[in-house]
């Protein structure tokens, strides 16, 4: 994901109205490239310390550039950030178990999806399964438009008044003119 300042700002927006009290929050980063938009996480959580960054990347070489990069821009910050490989095959179910386990995490307070687009509609079902995304939650998807038909199951899971989603997409003109989707999760739904 390559966040531009809106993008960066939606992120901002989606964990602090997602969880307006101060504290720590969780975000759940599935697909953080070289760290790009990682850093925006980083600066929408800079008055929240405790929260914590769960970054995933299935491209060791990604995630290699990540951990240099955020190492070097995440310095000094009071931001956990946990660079884990995602490998492509891989039960992910189990793997979701074992991050709640070895991090002692109850649920996510925010989740920015920018990995395989065909992965998002079935991990975010898994992820609700082990109720793992808070009530008032949120998730981000980026290039709305570009993906469009690619992201088209996906939007219609989350769309307002289907399975207890409060869906809004918002326009943005940088890196390039898209839009991004900014789901809440408004209750637990039976599946």
């Amino acid at each position: 994901m390559h966040l531009g300042v809106q993008k960066g700002q939606t992120i901002l927006d989606s964990v602090v109205k997602g969880k307006p009290d101060i504290g720590p929050v969780v975000v759940l980063e599935l697909g953080c490239h070289a760290g790009d938009g990682t850093l925006s996480i980083f600066k929408a959580l800079k008055d929240r310390p405790g929260s914590k960054i769960i970054s995933t990347e299935t491209n060791k070489e990604w995630l290699k550039a990540a951990k240099r990069i955020i190492a070097h821009a995440g310095h000094g910050s009071h931001v956990q950030w946990i660079p884990l490989l995602l490998p492509e095959k891989i039960d992910f179910s189990d793997f979701l178990k074992k991050v709640k386990d070895d991090y002692q995490l109850k649920s996510f307070d925010s989740m920015v999806f920018d990995h395989e687009e065909k992965l998002f509609l079935p991990y975010l079902k898994t992820i609700l399964e082990q109720k793992m995304l808070r009530v008032g939650g949120t998730v981000q998807i980026d290039n709305v438009k570009r993906k469009a038909s690619a992201l088209a199951k996906y939007l219609d899971f989350v769309k307002p008044g289907r399975n207890e989603f409060s869906t809004r997409v918002i326009q943005v003109d940088e890196p390039y003119p898209d839009a991004v989707a900014i789901s809440q999760f408004l209750e637990i739904a039976e599946l």
